[in-house]
């Protein structure tokens, strides 16, 4: 077995030539198929005969399971924010791995796929069965699709949900943020500009609904108008409009009370004139009290042997899912990500070589502690 500390030592190259293939691969939420594809080739490549990818794509490699026994579950996400069929651009400068999603999560599905072929290799003996998870849609709307429904099929067998994403440094993410996002359309009858002036504009309906919106006054809550389109051209009074709106709380109560105001200003505005949908288009549950503990322990002295943060965190996670069900649960990062969900999104390579160590170590002592 390699010793703490040690795992990049061996592996960091491989790892490196890893991302630079997996990377450049689109794959929004939804749409992971090509790395998919891409990653059931390399492990059967390395040996690995049975890995699986599941209706929601998720690739899944078992390890040391018969069905039967308890799982820890060590997971990283394939999807990306960036809707392109493209491939991404990607370079290194020094120090510096540029690539869109490089961060999030191309590098820490890489770590997963060798921490997953290291144990094949090693046939390391572990006090539980594990499940290594390249899951999808984690990003956006992608409503946790993957984690969702991996725990369909597995349901109480997890005793355990390990997510790498974030940015190391940035401390241990142990507590979920809830969200609910709706698509609003906005019908009106328009017309002229100039001719029906004075009638009512889908556009500035839609206008009037956000700034009320945004009048809000929240504590333990979040909100967001994120896109907005509609109308026909300059000389036209608009007839339809729509616009995505969101809050986020890591209370259950909060999310209760934003949708409550939410519902009401909509109904506010609408009136025979003016039609008002609402479309409920993605949700994520807050997470529920659950004794995360071992977890926590497990990364912080993982994490401190490099001095990185170990505070407590919340976040909007893979983590939503299984903390909702009450299953230990936590999420860090293994490599320092800057400009994440932008196009200049890059990672510190000497950070990575690290957050290798930092996951193995975390890995190790988890699944390798009998008591």
């Amino acid at each position: 077995m390699i010793e703490k500390g040690n795992f990049a030592l061996h592996y960091y190259d491989k790892a490196i030539d890893l991302l630079k293939r997996l990377a450049v691969i689109p794959a929004p939420s939804l749409k992971e198929d090509k790395r998919v594809d891409f990653i059931i080739s390399y492990l059967k490549a390395e040996g690995i005969k049975d890995a699986y990818v599941d209706e929601a794509k998720n690739v899944i490699i078992p390890y040391n399971d018969d069905g039967k026994r308890d799982l820890d579950v060590f997971a990283a996400h394939t999807d990306v924010v960036f809707n392109t069929d493209d491939f991404l651009r990607l370079e290194i400068d020094g120090d510096t791995l540029y690539c869109p999603g490089s961060g999030d999560d191309s590098a820490h599905v890489v770590a997963v796929v060798l921490y997953a072929l290291y144990f094949h290799r090693e046939k390391i003996n572990t006090r539980r069965g594990i499940l290594f998870v390249l899951n999808s849609a984690e990003e956006g709307l992608g409503n946790l699709k993957g984690v969702k429904t991996l725990f369909a099929h597995y349901k109480e067998r997890i005793k355990s949900f390990t997510s790498f994403d974030a940015s190391l440094g940035q401390g241990i993410v142990t507590e979920a943020v809830g969200s609910e996002r709706y698509l609003i359309k906005v019908k009106t009858k328009g017309g002229h500009s100039y001719k029906d002036f004075g009638e009512e504009s889908a556009i500035a309906e839609s206008a009037k609904v956000i700034s009320a919106l945004y009048s809000q006054r929240v504590k333990d809550a979040t909100y967001n108008v994120g896109t907005i389109k509609g109308g026909t051209s300059v000389n036209s009074i608009a007839e339809s409009a729509e616009f995505t709106y969101e809050y986020r709380s890591t209370k259950s109560t909060e999310l209760k009370k934003m949708r409550s105001v939410f519902f009401s200003t909509i109904e506010s505005f609408s009136n025979e004139k003016v039609k008002i949908d609402v479309e409920k288009i993605g949700v994520r549950p807050c997470g529920e009290k659950t004794d995360i503990r071992e977890l926590r322990s497990k990364a912080e002295s993982a994490l401190k042997r490099y001095n990185y943060s170990t505070e407590e965190a919340s976040s909007s996670t893979d983590c939503n899912w299984p903390l909702s069900l009450k299953t230990p649960s936590i999420c860090f990062g293994l490599a320092e990500i800057h400009n994440s969900h932008t196009l200049e999104e890059h990672i510190s390579l000497s950070s990575y070589k690290k957050g290798l160590d930092i996951g193995y170590d975390y890995i190790i002592s988890l699944t390798t502690s009998f008591h």
